[in-house]
């Protein structure tokens, strides 16, 4: 069984209020599984994230709920992709690289929006998400634990990768140094060091 972490936890009175104000919203009953979702965790992700079929592949971040955060916040991702999603649809979470999962407000079926090919808000797009499970906690059921990077993956990300260092950064690895009996380094130094391709692990 796939654990679920909440990541915003709301009173349950406080939940059923922005239920009924979301299905107000959307003008329907949401879906009873998405309900039950929403119902016992609000905001939250799974720990095992990762969807793969023969031609579809994606990560969950978290699923949305209800937020000061318009980000995490249901309502207002559906108000904001309201034309660019079909509107029988309702996005739920959200997935890596910009994209969106949602669920079919009658039926409860579950797709994938694909910003490249699914966002009826950019011209030429006309193209229906895909279909990934027909109910939400078959889908779930489905998911598996995130796979790690290759080596060769790894490998691109260093060499096209830029390390950002803050001066609290510095500060921590100077006293790491002063330990070892080593010199501190300026700022400048370990912008350097960090983001020279060729370098060595400090």
């Amino acid at each position: 069984m796939n654990v679920i972490h909440v990541l915003e936890p709301l009173a349950s009175n406080a939940m059923a209020e922005k239920i009924n104000k979301l299905e107000h919203t959307i003008g329907t009953v949401l879906p009873s599984h998405f309900k039950d979702l929403l119902m016992q965790n609000n905001v939250c992700k799974p720990h095992k994230n990762h969807y793969k079929d023969k031609e579809t592949e994606f990560t969950i971040n978290y699923f949305l709920g209800f937020s000061e955060n318009k980000n995490d916040d249901i309502i207002a991702t559906y108000n904001n992709y309201e034309g660019r999603i079909p509107e029988e649809l309702i996005p739920i979470a959200s997935v890596d690289g910009g994209d969106w999962l949602c669920i079919n407000k009658m039926t409860g079926k579950v797709y994938y929006w694909f910003h490249e090919e699914n966002d009826w808000g950019l011209e030429g797009n006309n193209k229906y998400p895909t279909l990934v499970s027909e109910n939400l906690n078959d889908f779930i059921e489905k998911l598996t634990p995130t796979p790690l990077p290759t080596k060769e993956e790894i490998r691109r990300a260093i060499a096209s990768g830029k390390v950002t260092i803050t001066p609290k950064y510095v500060e921590l690895r100077n006293a790491m140094r002063a330990k070892e009996g080593l010199p501190p380094l300026t700022f400048e130094e370990w912008d350097r060091l960090l983001n020279d391709p060729n370098r060595d692990d400090i």
